[in-house]
Protein backbone atom coordinates (compact mmCIF):
# COMPACT_ATOMS: atom_id res chain seq x y z
CA UNK A 1 0.00 0.00 0.00
CA UNK A 2 1.57 3.26 -0.85
CA UNK A 3 0.71 6.86 -0.20
CA UNK A 4 -0.58 9.30 -2.28
CA UNK A 5 -0.79 13.15 -2.53
CA UNK A 6 -4.08 14.07 -4.14
CA UNK A 7 -6.06 17.04 -5.86
CA UNK A 8 -9.93 16.69 -6.13
CA UNK A 9 -13.36 18.11 -6.11
CA UNK A 10 -16.83 18.13 -4.70
CA UNK A 11 -20.16 18.22 -5.48
CA UNK A 12 -20.42 22.13 -5.36
CA UNK A 13 -16.96 22.08 -7.19
CA UNK A 14 -14.25 23.40 -5.15
CA UNK A 15 -10.60 21.75 -5.60
CA UNK A 16 -9.77 19.78 -2.31
CA UNK A 17 -6.37 18.29 -1.43
CA UNK A 18 -4.90 15.41 0.76
CA UNK A 19 -3.07 12.25 1.24
CA UNK A 20 -4.52 8.96 1.81
CA UNK A 21 -2.67 5.33 1.48
CA UNK A 22 -4.38 2.98 -1.18
CA UNK A 23 -2.88 0.06 -3.34
CA UNK A 24 -3.32 1.77 -6.64
CA UNK A 25 -4.90 4.90 -8.00
CA UNK A 26 -8.10 2.96 -8.62
CA UNK A 27 -8.40 1.74 -5.39
CA UNK A 28 -8.00 5.73 -4.30
CA UNK A 29 -10.40 6.81 -7.23
CA UNK A 30 -13.04 4.47 -5.58
CA UNK A 31 -11.81 5.72 -1.91
CA UNK A 32 -12.50 9.18 -2.93
CA UNK A 33 -15.69 8.34 -5.10
CA UNK A 34 -17.31 7.04 -1.78
CA UNK A 35 -16.83 10.57 -0.02
CA UNK A 36 -18.03 12.53 -2.87
CA UNK A 37 -14.50 13.72 -4.42
CA UNK A 38 -13.72 13.17 -7.52
CA UNK A 39 -9.86 12.70 -8.55
CA UNK A 40 -8.35 15.00 -10.45
CA UNK A 41 -4.84 14.17 -10.13
CA UNK A 42 -2.81 11.93 -7.71
CA UNK A 43 1.20 11.61 -7.00
CA UNK A 44 2.57 8.58 -5.03
CA UNK A 45 4.46 9.56 -1.94
CA UNK A 46 3.23 11.31 0.93
CA UNK A 47 6.28 13.75 1.37
CA UNK A 48 4.63 16.43 -0.55
CA UNK A 49 1.43 16.85 1.65
CA UNK A 50 3.67 17.52 4.82
CA UNK A 51 5.28 20.27 2.92
CA UNK A 52 2.33 21.68 1.21
CA UNK A 53 0.92 22.48 4.67
CA UNK A 54 3.90 22.65 6.79
CA UNK A 55 3.37 26.49 7.11
CA UNK A 56 0.86 26.38 9.20
CA UNK A 57 0.59 26.63 12.79
CA UNK A 58 -1.99 26.88 15.43
CA UNK A 59 -1.79 28.42 18.91
CA UNK A 60 -1.64 25.93 21.66
CA UNK A 61 -5.41 27.29 23.05
CA UNK A 62 -6.46 26.50 20.02
CA UNK A 63 -4.98 23.04 20.32
CA UNK A 64 -6.78 22.62 23.81
CA UNK A 65 -9.82 23.40 22.41
CA UNK A 66 -9.97 20.67 19.57
CA UNK A 67 -8.71 18.23 22.04
CA UNK A 68 -11.17 19.25 24.58
CA UNK A 69 -14.07 19.58 22.20
CA UNK A 70 -13.13 16.05 20.50
CA UNK A 71 -12.91 14.16 23.98
CA UNK A 72 -16.56 15.17 24.99
CA UNK A 73 -18.16 14.59 21.26
CA UNK A 74 -16.05 10.95 21.51
CA UNK A 75 -17.35 10.42 25.12
CA UNK A 76 -20.97 11.20 23.38
CA UNK A 77 -20.81 8.24 21.10
CA UNK A 78 -20.36 10.74 18.24
CA UNK A 79 -18.07 8.72 15.14
CA UNK A 80 -14.83 10.06 14.32
CA UNK A 81 -15.53 11.10 10.82
CA UNK A 82 -19.08 12.61 12.04
CA UNK A 83 -16.84 14.85 15.69
CA UNK A 84 -14.28 16.23 12.87
CA UNK A 85 -17.09 17.20 10.59
CA UNK A 86 -18.52 19.03 13.47
CA UNK A 87 -15.71 20.76 14.54
CA UNK A 88 -14.57 21.73 10.93
CA UNK A 89 -18.06 23.57 10.82
CA UNK A 90 -17.64 25.08 13.89
CA UNK A 91 -13.75 26.57 13.24
CA UNK A 92 -14.88 27.43 9.67
CA UNK A 93 -12.36 30.33 8.29
CA UNK A 94 -9.54 29.87 10.80
CA UNK A 95 -6.07 28.05 10.66
CA UNK A 96 -7.30 25.24 12.82
CA UNK A 97 -10.84 24.64 10.58
CA UNK A 98 -8.31 24.13 7.51
CA UNK A 99 -6.26 21.88 9.58
CA UNK A 100 -9.67 19.92 10.46
CA UNK A 101 -11.26 19.96 7.02
CA UNK A 102 -7.99 17.82 5.83
CA UNK A 103 -8.24 15.56 9.18
CA UNK A 104 -12.26 15.24 8.22
CA UNK A 105 -11.43 14.26 4.42
CA UNK A 106 -8.61 12.33 5.24
CA UNK A 107 -10.30 9.98 7.85
CA UNK A 108 -13.16 9.77 5.42
CA UNK A 109 -11.47 7.83 2.99
CA UNK A 110 -10.09 5.46 5.62
CA UNK A 111 -6.92 7.07 6.84
CA UNK A 112 -5.65 6.70 10.25
CA UNK A 113 -6.07 9.75 12.70
CA UNK A 114 -2.36 9.94 13.40
CA UNK A 115 -1.17 9.77 9.82
CA UNK A 116 -3.74 12.27 8.38
CA UNK A 117 -1.94 14.86 11.61
CA UNK A 118 1.35 13.94 10.25
CA UNK A 119 0.35 16.54 7.58
CA UNK A 120 1.09 19.02 9.41
CA UNK A 121 3.97 18.78 11.84
CA UNK A 122 4.07 21.72 13.08
CA UNK A 123 0.90 21.96 14.44
CA UNK A 124 0.82 17.97 15.75
CA UNK A 125 4.00 17.08 17.86
CA UNK A 126 5.95 13.48 17.62
CA UNK A 127 4.29 12.28 20.85
CA UNK A 128 0.59 13.68 19.92
CA UNK A 129 0.55 11.60 16.91
CA UNK A 130 1.95 8.46 18.88
CA UNK A 131 -0.39 8.45 21.45
CA UNK A 132 -3.67 9.61 18.92
CA UNK A 133 -1.97 5.72 17.46
CA UNK A 134 -2.30 4.13 20.82
CA UNK A 135 -5.91 5.31 21.38
CA UNK A 136 -7.06 4.23 18.06
CA UNK A 137 -5.63 0.71 18.59
CA UNK A 138 -6.81 0.17 21.73
CA UNK A 139 -10.05 2.27 21.56
CA UNK A 140 -9.34 4.79 24.02
CA UNK A 141 -9.46 7.91 21.80
CA UNK A 142 -11.89 9.81 24.38
CA UNK A 143 -9.24 8.97 27.37
CA UNK A 144 -5.98 9.94 25.15
CA UNK A 145 -7.95 13.18 23.93
CA UNK A 146 -8.75 13.98 28.04
CA UNK A 147 -4.82 13.13 28.51
CA UNK A 148 -3.58 15.83 25.71
CA UNK A 149 -5.66 17.97 26.91
CA UNK A 150 -4.35 18.16 30.78
CA UNK A 151 -0.80 18.03 29.23
CA UNK A 152 -1.13 20.79 26.90
CA UNK A 153 -3.09 22.68 29.76
CA UNK A 154 -0.48 22.61 31.69
CA UNK A 155 2.15 23.43 29.12
CA UNK A 156 0.24 26.37 28.35
CA UNK A 157 -0.20 27.37 31.79
CA UNK A 158 3.67 26.97 32.46
CA UNK A 159 5.00 29.15 29.60
CA UNK A 160 2.33 32.05 31.01
CA UNK A 161 3.75 31.89 34.25
CA UNK A 162 7.38 32.25 33.14
CA UNK A 163 6.22 35.61 30.16
CA UNK A 164 4.74 36.97 33.21
CA UNK A 165 7.75 36.44 35.57
CA UNK A 166 9.75 37.99 32.64
CA UNK A 167 8.01 41.20 32.15
CA UNK A 168 9.53 43.09 34.98
CA UNK A 169 12.94 42.05 34.76
CA UNK A 170 12.80 42.33 31.14
CA UNK A 171 11.67 45.93 31.12
CA UNK A 172 14.94 46.84 33.80
CA UNK A 173 17.11 45.27 31.79
CA UNK A 174 16.26 47.44 28.79
CA UNK A 175 15.92 50.69 30.88
CA UNK A 176 19.22 49.48 32.53
CA UNK A 177 20.95 49.42 28.83
CA UNK A 178 19.20 52.36 27.61
CA UNK A 179 20.43 54.02 30.61
CA UNK A 180 24.39 52.67 30.24
CA UNK A 181 24.36 53.46 26.75
CA UNK A 182 23.46 57.19 27.23
CA UNK A 183 26.11 57.14 29.76
CA UNK A 184 28.97 55.66 27.59
CA UNK A 185 27.72 57.88 24.48
CA UNK A 186 27.34 61.49 25.74
CA UNK A 187 27.79 61.87 29.30
CA UNK A 188 31.29 60.64 29.04
CA UNK A 189 32.72 61.95 25.93
CA UNK A 190 31.60 65.56 27.06
CA UNK A 191 33.82 64.86 30.12
CA UNK A 192 36.70 63.48 28.46
CA UNK A 193 36.94 66.90 26.53
CA UNK A 194 36.54 68.61 30.12
CA UNK A 195 39.69 67.09 31.21
CA UNK A 196 41.38 67.20 27.93
CA UNK A 197 41.45 70.76 28.31
CA UNK A 198 42.31 70.98 32.23
CA UNK A 199 45.38 69.05 31.04
CA UNK A 200 44.63 66.57 34.55
CA UNK A 201 46.24 63.56 35.32
CA UNK A 202 43.65 60.50 35.30
CA UNK A 203 43.08 58.39 37.52
CA UNK A 204 42.81 54.91 36.59
CA UNK A 205 38.94 53.95 36.98
CA UNK A 206 38.54 57.26 35.20
CA UNK A 207 40.92 55.65 32.22
CA UNK A 208 38.81 52.42 32.29
CA UNK A 209 35.27 54.21 32.22
CA UNK A 210 37.11 56.55 28.89
CA UNK A 211 38.11 53.52 27.57
CA UNK A 212 34.31 51.78 27.56
CA UNK A 213 33.10 54.97 26.45
CA UNK A 214 35.73 55.21 23.17
CA UNK A 215 35.00 52.04 22.34
CA UNK A 216 31.31 52.69 22.23
CA UNK A 217 31.16 55.63 20.22
CA UNK A 218 34.28 54.82 17.94
CA UNK A 219 33.99 51.13 17.88
CA UNK A 220 30.84 50.59 16.91
CA UNK A 221 30.77 48.74 13.39
CA UNK A 222 33.23 46.06 15.43
CA UNK A 223 30.59 46.34 18.00
CA UNK A 224 27.42 45.52 15.51
CA UNK A 225 30.05 42.95 13.65
CA UNK A 226 29.87 41.02 16.91
CA UNK A 227 26.53 41.00 17.91
CA UNK A 228 25.45 40.03 14.22
CA UNK A 229 28.62 37.68 14.43
CA UNK A 230 27.99 35.94 17.82
CA UNK A 231 24.98 34.60 17.36
CA UNK A 232 25.54 33.04 13.85
CA UNK A 233 28.70 31.37 14.80
CA UNK A 234 26.89 30.30 17.87
CA UNK A 235 24.19 28.56 16.04
CA UNK A 236 27.02 27.31 13.89
CA UNK A 237 28.49 25.31 16.48
CA UNK A 238 25.40 24.04 18.04
CA UNK A 239 24.86 22.17 14.84
CA UNK A 240 28.19 19.81 16.08
CA UNK A 241 26.40 17.35 18.39
CA UNK A 242 29.29 17.34 21.09
CA UNK A 243 28.90 21.05 21.23
CA UNK A 244 25.57 21.14 21.65
CA UNK A 245 26.10 18.29 24.21
CA UNK A 246 28.48 20.28 26.13
CA UNK A 247 27.14 23.62 26.03
CA UNK A 248 23.61 22.29 26.88
CA UNK A 249 25.11 20.60 30.23
CA UNK A 250 26.90 23.81 30.68
CA UNK A 251 23.36 25.73 30.98
CA UNK A 252 22.64 22.75 33.92
CA UNK A 253 25.45 23.73 36.21
CA UNK A 254 24.74 27.48 35.99
CA UNK A 255 24.20 29.33 39.43
CA UNK A 256 20.52 29.91 40.53
CA UNK A 257 19.00 29.51 36.73
CA UNK A 258 21.01 25.82 35.90
CA UNK A 259 18.58 23.65 38.15
CA UNK A 260 15.61 25.07 36.71
CA UNK A 261 17.00 24.59 33.34
CA UNK A 262 17.18 21.08 34.33
CA UNK A 263 14.02 20.43 35.91
CA UNK A 264 12.18 22.15 32.79
CA UNK A 265 13.93 19.01 30.55
CA UNK A 266 12.95 16.36 33.52
CA UNK A 267 9.47 17.40 33.44
CA UNK A 268 9.07 17.00 29.78
CA UNK A 269 10.58 13.48 29.56
CA UNK A 270 8.67 12.59 32.61
CA UNK A 271 5.18 14.21 31.50
CA UNK A 272 5.89 12.83 27.77
CA UNK A 273 6.96 9.25 28.90
CA UNK A 274 4.31 8.73 31.33
CA UNK A 275 1.44 10.00 29.07
CA UNK A 276 2.84 7.47 26.28
CA UNK A 277 2.80 4.70 28.92
CA UNK A 278 -0.56 5.18 29.81
CA UNK A 279 -1.85 5.21 26.38
CA UNK A 280 -0.10 1.99 25.73
CA UNK A 281 2.88 2.97 23.73
CA UNK A 282 5.78 0.81 24.77
CA UNK A 283 8.32 1.82 27.13
CA UNK A 284 11.25 1.23 24.73
CA UNK A 285 8.97 3.13 21.92
CA UNK A 286 8.34 5.80 24.32
CA UNK A 287 11.87 6.64 25.33
CA UNK A 288 12.76 6.72 21.67
CA UNK A 289 9.62 9.19 21.34
CA UNK A 290 10.44 11.46 24.20
CA UNK A 291 14.51 11.77 23.95
CA UNK A 292 13.84 14.43 21.20
CA UNK A 293 11.08 16.21 22.97
CA UNK A 294 13.45 17.10 26.15
CA UNK A 295 15.06 20.20 24.45
CA UNK A 296 18.54 19.31 26.36
CA UNK A 297 21.08 17.68 23.95
CA UNK A 298 22.79 16.48 27.13
CA UNK A 299 19.90 14.93 28.63
CA UNK A 300 18.97 13.55 25.25
CA UNK A 301 22.41 11.20 24.83
CA UNK A 302 22.14 10.19 28.07
CA UNK A 303 18.89 8.70 27.31
CA UNK A 304 20.36 6.88 24.26
CA UNK A 305 22.20 5.19 27.25
CA UNK A 306 19.34 4.31 29.21
CA UNK A 307 17.01 3.20 25.71
CA UNK A 308 20.44 0.66 24.81
CA UNK A 309 19.98 -0.13 28.62
CA UNK A 310 16.25 -1.27 28.53
CA UNK A 311 16.55 -3.01 25.22
CA UNK A 312 19.22 -5.14 26.57
CA UNK A 313 16.79 -6.30 29.63
CA UNK A 314 18.13 -3.35 32.07
CA UNK A 315 15.23 -2.60 34.40
CA UNK A 316 14.43 1.93 33.92
CA UNK A 317 15.36 2.79 37.18
CA UNK A 318 19.05 1.09 37.26
CA UNK A 319 19.49 2.76 33.66
CA UNK A 320 18.53 6.07 34.75
CA UNK A 321 20.67 5.91 37.94
CA UNK A 322 23.98 5.48 35.70
CA UNK A 323 23.25 8.56 34.25
CA UNK A 324 24.49 11.46 36.46
CA UNK A 325 22.37 13.81 35.11
CA UNK A 326 19.09 12.47 36.68
CA UNK A 327 18.42 13.19 40.00
CA UNK A 328 17.91 10.56 42.46
CA UNK A 329 14.62 11.69 44.00
CA UNK A 330 13.43 10.86 40.20
CA UNK A 331 15.18 7.57 40.31
CA UNK A 332 14.09 6.06 43.56
CA UNK A 333 10.01 7.33 42.96
CA UNK A 334 10.49 5.26 39.37
CA UNK A 335 11.86 2.50 41.05
CA UNK A 336 9.25 2.38 43.25
CA UNK A 337 6.95 2.09 40.53
CA UNK A 338 8.94 -0.73 38.38
CA UNK A 339 8.72 -2.48 41.96
CA UNK A 340 4.95 -1.91 42.57
CA UNK A 341 4.22 -2.62 39.08
CA UNK A 342 2.72 0.89 38.85
CA UNK A 343 4.93 2.71 36.31
CA UNK A 344 2.87 4.71 34.89
CA UNK A 345 1.53 5.77 38.55
CA UNK A 346 5.57 6.63 39.14
CA UNK A 347 5.96 8.20 36.26
CA UNK A 348 2.71 10.88 36.40
CA UNK A 349 4.16 11.18 40.07
CA UNK A 350 7.45 12.40 38.97
CA UNK A 351 5.97 14.67 36.45
CA UNK A 352 3.29 15.62 39.27
CA UNK A 353 6.39 16.63 41.16
CA UNK A 354 8.43 19.08 39.21
CA UNK A 355 4.82 20.28 37.74
CA UNK A 356 4.35 21.94 41.48
CA UNK A 357 8.00 22.24 42.15
CA UNK A 358 9.23 24.48 38.74
CA UNK A 359 6.68 27.30 39.20
CA UNK A 360 8.07 27.69 42.84
CA UNK A 361 11.11 27.80 41.50
CA UNK A 362 10.55 30.06 39.15
CA UNK A 363 9.03 32.60 41.71
CA UNK A 364 12.38 32.07 43.68
CA UNK A 365 14.86 32.69 40.98
CA UNK A 366 13.23 35.89 39.67
CA UNK A 367 12.80 36.87 43.62
CA UNK A 368 16.70 36.53 43.56
CA UNK A 369 17.36 37.64 40.11
CA UNK A 370 15.10 41.42 40.09
CA UNK A 371 17.40 42.82 43.36
CA UNK A 372 20.59 41.34 41.68
CA UNK A 373 20.02 43.26 38.71
CA UNK A 374 19.14 46.53 40.32
CA UNK A 375 22.44 46.37 42.30
CA UNK A 376 24.41 45.95 39.11
CA UNK A 377 22.33 48.94 37.53
CA UNK A 378 23.43 50.90 40.78
CA UNK A 379 26.89 49.72 40.61
CA UNK A 380 27.41 50.63 37.32
CA UNK A 381 25.83 54.20 37.50
CA UNK A 382 27.80 54.79 41.09
CA UNK A 383 31.23 53.46 39.16
CA UNK A 384 30.51 56.10 36.12
CA UNK A 385 29.65 58.68 38.94
CA UNK A 386 33.06 58.19 40.82
CA UNK A 387 35.01 58.52 37.30
CA UNK A 388 33.99 61.38 37.08
CA UNK A 389 34.05 62.63 40.91
CA UNK A 390 37.54 61.55 41.28
CA UNK A 391 38.89 64.17 39.00
CA UNK A 392 36.95 67.16 40.50
CA UNK A 393 38.38 66.35 43.62
CA UNK A 394 42.14 66.55 42.11
CA UNK A 395 40.83 70.18 40.90
CA UNK A 396 39.67 71.11 44.13
CA UNK A 397 42.70 69.87 45.62
CA UNK A 398 44.74 71.93 43.89
CA UNK A 399 42.69 74.42 44.40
Amino acid sequence: MSMYHYRAYNAAGQTVSGAAEADGLIMLENRLRVTGLWLLEAKEGGEASSAEFSHITIKRADLVTFFVQMSLLLRAGITLPSALDRLTEDFKDTKLGIVLDTLREQVAIGMPLNQSMASYPRVFSPETMAIVQAGEVSGKLPEVFESLTGYYEWLDGLVGEIRQALIYPVMVMGASLALVVMLFTFVVPKFVGLLTDLSLHVPLLTRIVMFISNALVHGWPVLLALIVGIPVGFKMAMRSPAFACWFDEALMHLPIFGPLIGMFALSRFTNNLGMLYRAGIPLLRGIEICKKLVGNRAIERALDEVYRGVLEGTPLSKCLAGQPIFPQTLVTMIATGETSGTLDFALKSVSDYYNKIIPRRIKIVFAIFDPVMMISLIAIVGVVALAVILPILQLWDAR
